[in-house]
């Protein structure tokens, strides 16, 4: 009896492509951003805030820019990236090292443009932004306000999608906004006056 030939050829180096994402090299490129506190007591195997800040000047991102993805002001507060947020969002990506990542940049800030993924981004910002083991965000402002909590940070994207940026048409007295953006309007408009 004749053997049928095998339809599936065996895989040899040539037909084998490499991975996309190389979880080892992805945790080698993690550990250069570890260990960068100032704090001894901080845990090795995060990234802190200057951690955060080593890997925006390698990407040649000011911290002060809009691509920062808002991080400028995060140094200021825990701000970390664990191990296993870091494999698992750079995973998702396939991203394993700071090249791939400075391809992938331009893709990701245009993503930003897109409303849904933009509010993703901005509600992780609350979450990312406020120290672990509180409710509220400080906020280092000369505005009244100097802590803001979840609610109001969702509150303010919504309300800015839908008051003009010189909030000329906000009517606080017809409005059912929380009393924080009356705030924000009486100072926006002592501020222009």
């Amino acid at each position: 009896m004749a053997s049928k030939p095998n339809p599936i050829p065996p895989l040899t180096p040539a037909l084998v492509s490499p991975p996309k994402f190389n979880q080892d090299q992805c945790y080698t490129w993690f550990k250069s951003y570890t260990g960068l506190e100032e704090d001894e007591d901080s845990d090795a195997d995060q990234i802190g805030p200057g951690g955060i800040t080593k890997l925006c000047e390698d990407l040649g991102v000011s911290l002060e820019a809009d691509r920062s993805y808002g991080i400028s002001s995060c140094p200021k507060y825990v701000s970390i990236f664990t191990k296993d947020e870091w494999i698992k969002g750079m995973s998702k990506l396939e991203i394993d090292s700071i090249t791939k990542l400075k391809v992938a940049m331009p893709g990701l800030v245009a993503r930003l443009k897109e409303p849904q993924h933009f509010k993703e981004f901005y509600r992780y910002i609350f979450m990312f932004a406020k120290d672990s083991e509180q409710k509220c965000m400080p906020l280092e402002t000369k505005k009244p306000v100097k802590v803001i909590n979840k609610d109001q940070w969702y509150n303010f994207l919504d309300f800015s999608e839908s008051v003009p940026e010189d909030v000329s048409s906000y009517d606080g007295a017809s409005s059912a906004w929380p009393v924080l953006m009356d705030e924000y309007v009486e100072w926006r408009n002592e501020e222009s006056s």
